[in-house]
């Protein structure tokens, strides 16, 4: 009589190598396991619907596939992390930033604000230049506890961003873009840790207004005809760069350069190397005032001996601003923590939710991405470069490097030159030697004066 069970060793291996893969396959094909599917989708060896974050955006990377540019395409665009400095009550706000990562696949964590009213006497700081109320201090002490933990745990680089941001569904290919004109500044070359380049302190990316630095030569990243660059007519803050030189000239251009000055924080990227030179400065450098004014005074001094701010502009991230009653916004500026001086936010009720300074914003395009479509309307139609765009198709036009000599800047000189004038004429009239001991830098004052006749033109231009 035959026997039903195996003889040698050789037949028992075969028949438990056959059972296994039987087991294997009668469960991967129940549970979309060849996928990396979740078991609760038991239908079979069909995959499960796609996520909404896996809309397809287009982005044009062509380096090599050792280059850390390529992280830019992970979750966290190629820093090590993403934080919102959000209040904890502000369950609200973080419902909103928790859609608009998930549909434009970002990984954000949230770090807690500080109530100004709150901290010890004894904590606040000894030396303060900025505005006074608990707000403003609160906003800035928030700021100054996230250095603190990145230095404490070394956290190489993180977006930094406040609870109202926005930003385009297409930010991976803009920050790729960034990410190139970052590194000709620096003369970045391979290898890199980070896909930004190696020697920078802080991208500021969501500001609202810069200057750059037009007394001096330099490196400019410039990506012309970008289709997520907002119009100058709806460019409607205070602070803006000289970009006079005819290279530089154009209404749709993004330009990463060299900033001097900013104002606003909603968006931006610090280095574990910058993280500590901020702490350094507002604490033990004893130039604490409010956050974006502290940032611009480190900008413009460049105390640590290189660039130390490296900006988009315009921004790329802006601010969303649901519908509801407007007194929301801001909790730095609400009436019972409001700073001194600062103009109360409007009780008026906003119809419809907005967003600002962007093209093709995350915030208003949350159903459409979670159904899964990628036709996107521009958020300003009239004045935008395209109507709509198919994020799927759509490739953002790949930047140059351009460089400028001083004496390009057709503004900032004739403010120069008219200055000289002013300074012959009264030394004629009045037969006084200039002092150099006591004279103002020509230059920073003329980069003021430019700021300020580009300001007046463009509200000229926008009546």
């Amino acid at each position: 009589m035959t026997s039903m069970f195996p003889r040698s060793t050789f037949q028992l291996l075969a028949l438990c190598l056959t059972l296994f893969s039987s087991s294997v396959w009668f469960f991967s094909s129940r549970t979309g396991g060849a996928n990396g599917h979740s078991a609760s989708y038991l239908h079979y060896g069909r995959a499960p619907p796609t996520p909404p974050a896996d809309v397809n955006v287009n982005v044009d990377v062509t380096e090599s596939a050792h280059d850390p540019i390529w992280d830019i395409q992970n979750r966290t665009l190629g820093f090590q992390k993403i934080y919102a400095i959000s209040m904890p009550h502000r369950t609200d706000k973080r419902d909103f930033l928790a859609l608009m990562a998930l549909v434009s696949d970002l990984e954000i964590e949230f770090f807690d604000g500080v109530n100004g009213s709150e901290i010890h006497p004894t904590a606040l700081p000894s030396f303060w230049s900025g505005e006074d109320g608990p707000g403003t201090i609160g906003c800035w002490r928030a700021h100054v506890d996230l250095y603190q933990k990145m230095v404490r745990e070394r956290i190489q680089s993180a977006l930094v961003l406040e609870d109202d941001a926005d930003w385009d569904i297409l930010i991976k290919a803009q920050m790729t873009e960034v990410a190139r004109g970052t590194r000709y500044i620096q003369n970045a070359t391979l290898p890199l840790h980070s896909p930004y380049g190696d020697n920078w302190d802080l991208l500021t990316v969501g500001h609202t207004g810069a200057n750059n630095k037009p007394n001096k030569d330099q490196h400019y990243w410039l990506s012309k005809n970008d289709p997520t660059v907002i119009h100058p007519t709806r460019r409607t803050w205070g602070r803006t760069p000289d970009f006079s030189a005819p290279s530089l000239e154009g209404d749709y251009n993004r330009i990463i350069h060299e900033a001097s000055k900013l104002t606003g924080t909603a968006g931006y990227a610090i280095s574990l190397r910058g993280a500590a030179r901020i702490l350094y400065d507002q604490t033990m450098g004893q130039n604490a005032r409010s956050i974006d004014t502290a940032m611009a005074n480190i900008c413009r001094r460049d105390p640590f001996g290189s660039p130390f701010c490296l900006s988009s502009y315009p921004m790329l991230f802006g601010r969303y601003r649901p519908a509801g009653p407007q007194d929301k916004d801001s909790d730095r500026r609400l009436s019972t923590n409001e700073a001194g001086g600062a103009v109360p936010q409007s009780k008026d009720i906003r119809t419809e939710a907005v967003s600002e300074f962007t093209v093709f914003p995350a915030s208003l395009n949350v159903q459409r991405l979670l159904m899964s479509e990628s036709v996107i309307p521009a958020n300003d139609p009239d004045t935008d470069l395209l109507k709509e765009i198919d994020v799927s198709k759509a490739v953002l036009p790949r930047g140059k490097g351009v460089f400028v000599r001083e004496g390009e800047y057709v503004e900032f000189n004739k403010i120069l030159a008219d200055r000289k004038k002013e300074e012959e004429a009264a030394q004629k009239s009045g037969g006084v030697k200039r002092d150099e001991s006591v004279e103002i830098d020509a230059r920073t004052e003329g980069q003021e004066k430019v700021d300020i006749e580009h300001r007046a033109l463009r509200f000229r231009r926008m009546r």
